[in-house]
């Protein structure tokens, strides 16, 4: 009794979330960011803070003397990052992204950055200048590095989520 219980209720809860047909429309507002947070990145206890269009949600280490890691979300694109490293991590939009900050190997996490970031590479005529491309995190949860366009040689910053990407001036 106690089993078909539950595959009813779940069945319920199931229904109930598809029947939810409210639209997430970016920028995004601060109630979807903190509920979208909760519900992909498990921030439950973290402290929450926003900047303009940035949204932070910083983790409270159990111990005083550790440094915690702090999330931003770009509101105007959904993509979430990791402060330090402005790289991203995964997006509040869209249903398909991958989560990153489950992934704990940096070599794994490479290659599925750059997985994402060659399928929009392909798709706008654009070629990595080298393997190891990528020079890092821009910030606002974009990725940077050399591609070729034409045969010539620019410095892109990249969204893989959005597929946003646009030439910079290389940083270095």
């Amino acid at each position: 009794m106690v089993k078909k219980f539950i595959v009813v209720c779940s069945l319920i809860m199931f229904l109930v979330g598809c029947a939810n047909t409210e639209t997430i429309t970016l920028p995004l507002e601060e109630k979807d960011v903190s509920q979208l947070m909760a519900e992909k990145m498990d921030i439950a206890g973290w402290n929450f803070s926003r900047k303009d269009d940035t949204y932070s949600f910083r983790s409270v280490p159990s111990d005083p003397n550790a440094e915690g890691v702090t999330l931003d979300v770009n509101a105007k694109t959904g993509t979430v990052y990791e402060r330090t490293s402005g790289l991203p991590q995964t997006n509040l939009v869209r249903k398909d992204a991958p989560n990153f900050l489950q992934v704990t190997n940096g070599e794994i996490f490479k290659s599925e950055i750059n997985k994402m970031a060659k399928q929009v590479l392909d798709k706008n005529g654009l070629t990595p200048d080298n393997d190891n491309w990528i020079s890092g995190g821009y910030g606002e949860g974009f990725i940077y590095g050399d591609v070729k366009k034409d045969g010539k040689k620019i410095t892109i910053k990249l969204d893989i989520f959005t597929e946003e990407w646009e030439e910079i001036d290389n940083p270095f």
